[in-house]
């Protein structure tokens, strides 16, 4: 079986990187699995088992010869479907058209969903809008994960001074949820409440950001092995994104290394740590401020949540994603020659 992933580019960013672990791991069970993408492969992810064509959709080689299309991403739909007489499928790791920062967009967005492909989602609550918009039929599999690169701090403490909160996304995409965490926190330290934040995201901080004052530092593009010191050398993660959030990556890679985490009460964050965490309410600034306050001191909570961790994130394995994977393009393709 040949799989063609269509990828928008190779850039540093968790959506790329589910892309490119799904590819991998379908190519190490034998099947002949290739990324196409009009950028050049990744620097920070190994593909050792999936092939890489750099080259336009259009004129693609690997795509031409697939006997399974997936568009990772609603741009890359079209170019998926276009000529094809083979199954074609959408990866979908959340809904486009329900975030703000497409909301010019959403016309554009709603038709390539329309488009006739079988979804994949990564998620349940991702799943269930999907059917609920009527882009049927849908397919769960479940998001891909490797504990290993994420194991576990040894000799965790919980008795600092001054904890590190660490908090990871983009200011300006609304649905991160990143601007009433930064009022909860602006609130929690005019009360004489000590802590370090530390920032981490895809792009350079927002002007807005950095006349606030509260970050101790920001990175940026943080590679896989970096996230993961970053969690481990950290005493708390905020996950505050809103519903709309596909998944909240950042929280599982947490919960894999021990690290305690307060997350917005979503579909999704409950689906991912179930009772490892504590939850306020979804984009209420003073229920987490309220929230930490209650947690930043209490050691004995805080280790019971890291304790439960590593568990809830060892339900989420790339093998896993990659048998529904293999079960789902192979009835296709049997249903497929069944027509022929």
């Amino acid at each position: 079986m040949k799989v063609a992933y269509l990828a928008p580019e190779s850039a540093i960013a968790g959506g790329q990187r589910v892309i490119f672990q799904q590819a991998e791991g379908l190519a190490k069970t034998g099947e002949t699995v290739s990324v196409v993408s009009p950028s050049p492969r990744p620097d920070w992810f190994r593909l050792e088992a999936a092939g890489w064509e750099e080259s336009e959709f259009d004129r693609s080689r690997v795509l031409a010869e697939a006997d399974v299309r997936v568009a990772t991403f609603w741009t890359t739909v079209a170019p998926a479907v276009a000529g094809a007489r083979v199954p074609v499928y959408h990866l979908c790791q959340g809904y486009e058209a329900d975030l703000s920062f497409y909301a010019a967009l959403s016309d554009e967005i709603r038709a390539a969903y329309r488009a006739p492909t079988r979804k994949l989602a990564v998620a349940p609550h991702v799943a269930e809008r999907l059917v609920e918009e009527g882009y049927g039929p849908v397919v769960l599999v479940g998001q891909t994960f490797d504990a290993r690169e994420f194991p576990p701090a040894r000799d965790r403490r919980f008795d600092a001074a001054t904890p590190t909160i660490l908090l990871v996304g983009t200011y300006e995409a609304d649905v991160k949820g990143i601007r009433e965490t930064l009022e909860a926190l602006s609130a929690l330290r005019s009360t004489g409440a000590r802590f370090r934040l530390r920032r981490i995201s895809t792009t350079a901080p927002a002007a807005e950001e950095i006349a606030l004052g509260l970050a101790d530092s920001h990175d940026r593009n943080l590679k896989p092995a970096d996230m993961a010191a970053a969690y481990r050398s950290a005493d708390l993660l905020i996950g505050p994104c809103h519903p709309e959030e596909g998944f909240g990556l950042p929280v599982l890679e947490a919960l894999s290394t021990g690290l305690p985490v307060l997350l917005s009460d979503t579909p999704g964050h409950r689906d991912i740590a179930r009772e490892a965490a504590e939850y306020f309410a979804c984009g209420d600034a003073a229920s987490l401020a309220s929230a930490l306050a209650r947690l930043l001191p209490d050691a004995s909570r805080r280790r019971e949540l890291s304790g439960h961790g590593p568990l809830e994130a060892s339900r989420f394995r790339t093998a896993n994603v990659v048998d529904r994977l293999v079960e789902e393009f192979s009835a296709a393709l049997s249903r497929s020659a069944t027509v022929s």
